[in-house]
């Protein structure tokens, strides 16, 4: 995750209050993708002939949608007039957003000379525009406004990219794969965020994205899942131009997957059976999984450049840990497979086998014939409602063809069926009128908000229990390791292990239901609430017999709330009904920094770890809601609420090192960190100590300075008792910084 985008956050956040009475204009049924209060979903519509003419009669009865293949009945539809009609007209409003990692210096000045000249023939009161760049961070280079000498003033000058999402060395390849992914998800961040800052500027907002593209391999095919989402709920069209014009390239359509030849191994450091995960760039045969679902064998993984791949298999459904892949001639040793009985953490809750959760089904397909680049283009703008300007030199045209899509636009409203919070569905609209095309959004999500319980009955009755002096009666057990979003910023992992002992299911729509609610408040010193989440937890099994196995092991719980630094008593209460409640109560103590300094994350252990690459819809769901996933060297690790250990457990850390020297620095400057680890016994001694280890650095400034660091923790090599984990980092120069978590093994 790019860091320095949440430093933006609140230029973007700006962008909503530059025009206040225009947020008074806005009509009722211009907000955002679903409103709780009537639950109607609005889908904003546009209608061509077969010539791109605009279709402006149409009425209500000549629209249908289908949400998930089935039609629904339109409660509300309204036909967006030309702005310059009059003076009290709504206001639109429309962001130039240059995508600087895609260009070259020459086809970035064509584009900023283009936009100037858009500006001055589209800007007015009526038409506020806003510039920002991306260049490895988002800036906001200029909020809305409609003054156009001060837009096309901000809008000249080349701009420098730190990342470079189409990356390519022939001496490299490793390296230039890393690079491209690491700068193609930068820029779908970008988006997602500034998605998230227009969602308080009314009515439906246009961004026009000036690109160059990049590949859409499936390692990011979430954050584009998660852009969609983000877009549809606030009221957001994307409008990609290529500026590669007419002499771009045009390899073969498709979602790619090139083999960057990185393997991730656990055996960088053994003794006492820690170790790492560290990419290794060698050959050697790719570790097998079992594929999730299922309960048979999973097939074992191919070899790679030398070496056999190890076997997988499944557990209960959940992939189990493969073995060891064979060493071939000059290649290195194949990646082992997690270990583990159970990496889904949430039961039959899982968001990567709750076939209701499937994400990407937003995503539409790019037509054929267009570039490998492009497909990113068309699947922004099909899933939003907009459209790519592509294979042509003429981008003032191109532009001129946007904003004419501002005022053509019909809005239709329904109540949509009732499904489950985090669902996704698919939107469909047609017109009953011969020779006509539409474009809308192909769907929304059902998102849950971070206090799903605020100002109901329940909550109030939970924070009475929170408050009370009296101790929960149901066990559980917690732990908060944070990591910094921003300057003295920081977003809080809540991880619970809840006892399920006393959970009463009942027979509900032929499903036995339970439903746990949670309220978590952290308090300052003072008695005020610093931050707060609540939530309701949906348990359903098909029998009896599945609600009882799954009463036979504590509950994981997981979420996140951002806090700024601080020191803070964090209480979570959490009831299913009834008089059994439980409560745990923990402080929390979050340091100043800033983003000029050496720092590190608090520590996160973990009993659950998978490939990242294999968590499918399951990385959409956490992305669609918010959620950022721990995930190191292609390693995604589950934070956990209990910090026991048994010696036969799958135990690791997580960390996050922050280092300012990274952040657009040049090739000649790029800083060397490392870290040492130790465990130490009760008395202090040490029984584990690796010395300093160097820590995977980008060669290049990326505009990032997170370093995200996973390990795996000796559990077998230690005997029962108390230890403190100690993990250390410095870089070349002399800045040093270390944090320590206690844990227990059984």
């Amino acid at each position: 995750m790019n860091f320095q985008r949440m430093i933006c956050f609140a230029a973007l956040l700006a962008l909503a209050a530059v025009y206040p009475a225009a947020r008074a204009q806005a009509p009722a049924d211009s907000g955002g993708v679903i409103r709780t209060e009537t639950r109607l979903v609005l889908v904003d519509t546009v209608v061509t002939d077969k010539k791109g003419n605009y279709v402006r009669d149409l009425t209500a009865k000549e629209f249908k949608v289908w949400e998930d293949g089935k039609e629904q009945t339109i409660k509300s539809f309204s036909s967006e007039s030309d702005p310059a009609s009059g003076p009290n007209s709504q206001k639109r409003y429309l962001v130039l957003l240059f995508d600087n990692s895609t260009m070259d210096f020459g086809d970035q000045a064509r584009a900023r000379q283009a936009a100037a000249k858009f500006i001055q023939s589209n800007g007015g009161p009526n038409r506020l525009m806003a510039i920002a760049n991306f260049g490895g961070a988002l800036q906001i280079a200029q909020n809305f406004t409609d003054d156009t000498e001060r837009l096309k003033n901000v809008v000249n000058g080349i701009k420098l990219s730190a990342v470079a999402p189409n990356a390519s060395d022939a001496g490299a390849p490793q390296l230039s794969t890393a690079m491209a992914n690491f700068g193609a998800r930068d820029v779908l961040y970008a988006l997602k965020d500034l998605a998230k800052g227009l969602s308080s500027v009314p009515g439906r907002k246009t961004v026009i994205l000036i690109t160059g593209g990049f590949p859409l391999t499936p390692e990011i095919m979430s954050e584009a899942s998660a852009v969609i989402s983000a877009c549809n709920k606030s009221n957001v069209a994307i409008y990609p131009i290529d500026v590669r014009g007419l002499v771009a390239a045009t390899p073969v359509a498709g979602l790619t997957a090139p083999d960057s030849g990185v393997r991730f191994v656990l055996a960088a450091y053994q003794p006492g059976g820690m170790a790492f995960f560290m990419p290794q760039h060698s050959g050697g045969g790719a570790g097998g999984g079992g594929a999730a679902g299922g309960g048979g064998a999973g097939a074992g993984g191919g070899g790679h450049s030398g070496g056999s791949g190890g076997t997988g298999g499944t557990v209960g459904g959940a992939p189990s840990g493969g073995s060891t892949g064979s060493t071939g001639r000059g290649g290195s040793t194949g990646s082992t497979g997690t270990s583990g009985t159970s990496l889904n953490p949430y039961g039959s809750n899982s968001p990567w086998s709750n076939p209701s959760s499937q994400a990407r089904m937003i995503i539409p397909q790019p037509p054929e014939g267009t570039t490998t680049n492009q497909n990113i283009m068309f699947m922004l703008a099909g899933g939003t409602g907009g459209f790519v300007i592509h294979e042509t030199n003429d981008l003032l045209s191109g532009m001129e063809k946007i904003g004419k899509d501002q005022n053509e636009y019909y809005i239709l409203g329904y109540t949509p069926p009732d499904s489950q919070q985090g669902s996704c569905h698919t939107l469909k609209v047609k017109v009953d009128r011969g020779g006509t095309e539409v474009r809308a959004r192909t769907g929304y999500c059902n998102l849950k908000p971070v206090d799903l319980l605020a100002g109901n009955t329940t909550e109030k009755s939970l924070e009475v229990r929170a408050a009370a002096a009296q101790a929960g009666n149901v066990t559980g057990s917690m732990q908060l390791p944070f990591f910094y979003t921003s300057p003295n910023v920081a977003r809080v992992n809540v991880a619970l292990e809840i006892a399920t002992g006393d959970l009463k299911f009942e027979k509900v729509k032929g499903k036995f239901h339970a439903a746990v609610n949670i309220l978590g408040l952290a308090y300052l010193p003072d008695g005020s609430v610093g931050a707060r989440f609540s939530d309701t937890l949906n348990l359903d099994f098909d029998d009896k017999k599945l609600a009882e196995a799954f009463k036979e092991k504590p509950m994981h719980y997981e979420s996140q709330f951002d806090v700024a630094s601080g020191k803070y008593n964090l209480k979570v209460v959490y009831a299913s009904g009834g008089e059994s409640f439980g409560k745990i109560e923990m402080p929390l103590v979050v340091e100043p920094y800033d983003a000029k300094q050496f720092s590190m994350s608090g520590v996160a252990l973990s009993k659950e770890a998978r490939r990242a690459s294999d968590l499918g819809t399951g990385l959409d769901a956490l992305l669609l809601e918010d959620r950022v996933p721990l995930i190191a060297q292609g390693m995604q690790l589950v934070p956990s609420g209990s910090n026991h250990f048994k010696k036969t457990d799958f135990a690791a850390f997580y960390i996050e090192i922050y280092e300012p020297l990274l952040v657009n620095a040049a090739p000649s400057k790029i800083p060397v960190v490392a870290f040492q680890l130790r465990v130490l016994d009760k008395t202090g001694q040490p029984k584990e100590d690796t010395g300093l280890l160097p820590v995977d650095v980008p060669a290049k400034g990326t505009g990032d300075p997170v370093l995200p660091l996973a390990g795996k923790i000796p559990t077998a090599s230690l005997t029962p008792g108390s230890y403190v984990l100690e993990i250390k980092a410095r870089d070349n120069d002399g800045k040093e910084f270390q944090r320590s978590a206690n844990f227990e093994i059984e």
